[in-house]
């Protein structure tokens, strides 16, 4: 007997994509699996196709909830699952049909407790399916850097004992991070099987505290820490200026910046292109000409 695996699907205002979404869960080659629609309270159509689709699916449970938000749509899935694995996907997303069959094959034949694979948002590029396992350490690297791996629980499997004392919660940029320090290998398939139609997003004190927390509980990868937080208040800064409105929590994280740049700048300078680059420059050593000059400077996702 094949594992049972529970799909939690997160449903708020995605009528135009859901039918779909459900559609590509239900038409996977990995069949002993339970999908479980959780919708936060939609105030489209979407509670109807839930619904509706449920008529038809025995192995589809639909929740019906006020609107509680995305991390309490979860929770209530891993209250509801009873599957050995468990994966998210979100209502407007789409599934290769062999998503469950990869993810479950690599939880199996490489004794991990986390099993992912690619992603996609735009045009899906020609990967290979090779397999790579990461140890926790590695992996959470893998996270920091987000090229491969998104800090999204969406496009991976979980051993349902991961969330024995985690739990989503709202604007929490940390949870993949505390299930991937509680895993103990993970393996990671570099195919393209999960459609994201939105990148996640999280607010700017959720990322830095994720990263200060990773940056003390592993010291070796505190460069990698340091790269995303003058990341993130690079963001902060350039959104600001450009948008004229205040600077988050302004001395402070400008400090905060200043440091890192003076102490790891040329540290960090590899993993940033050429225009970040030249902002985080100009930026540490003359805040005030950088806010004269931010808004003719080139944006900060060229990859020039």
């Amino acid at each position: 007997m094949e594992d049972l695996i529970s799909v939690i699907v997160n449903v708020y205002n995605d009528e135009k994509y859901l039918k779909d979404c459900i559609l590509s869960i239900i038409s996977q080659t990995y069949r002993n699996m339970e999908i479980i629609i959780v919708d936060d309270g939609s105030s489209d159509s979407s509670s109807r196709i839930c619904d509706e689709l449920l008529i038809a699916n025995s192995r589809m449970k639909v929740h019906h909830q006020l609107h509680l938000g995305i991390a309490e749509s979860r929770n209530k899935g891993i209250e509801l699952a009873s599957g050995k694995y468990i994966t998210f996907v979100n209502g407007c997303d789409k599934l290769d049909t062999n998503y469950l069959d990869n993810l479950h094959q690599m939880l199996c034949s490489y004794d991990v407790n986390i099993a992912l694979c690619a992603t996609y948002t735009n045009e899906r590029k020609s990967l290979s399916d090779k397999i790579i396992t990461f140890d926790r350490e590695d992996a959470l690297r893998q996270l920091l850097i987000e090229k491969n791996i998104l800090n999204t629980p969406c496009g991976k499997a979980f051993d349902r004992s991961l969330f024995a004392n985690v739990r989503f919660v709202e604007d929490d940029a940390s949870t993949v991070a505390k299930l991937f320090n509680l895993g103990t290998k993970i393996a990671f398939m570099n195919y393209q099987c999960y459609y994201l139609r939105k990148l996640p997003s999280y607010s700017f004190n959720s990322s830095i505290n994720k990263d200060m927390k990773l940056m003390q509980l592993y010291p070796d990868l505190a460069i990698y820490c340091k790269c995303n937080i003058v990341r993130t208040i690079q963001n902060e800064y350039f959104d600001a200026i450009t948008n004229n409105r205040p600077v988050f929590d302004d001395d402070r994280i400008y400090s905060t910046f200043t440091k890192i740049v003076n102490d790891n700048g040329d540290d960090i300078a590899p993993f940033f292109s050429y225009v970040r680059k030249a902002h985080m420059y100009l930026l540490a050593n003359d805040k005030q000409n950088y806010r004269i000059i931010c808004p003719i400077l080139p944006d900060l996702s060229s990859d020039v």
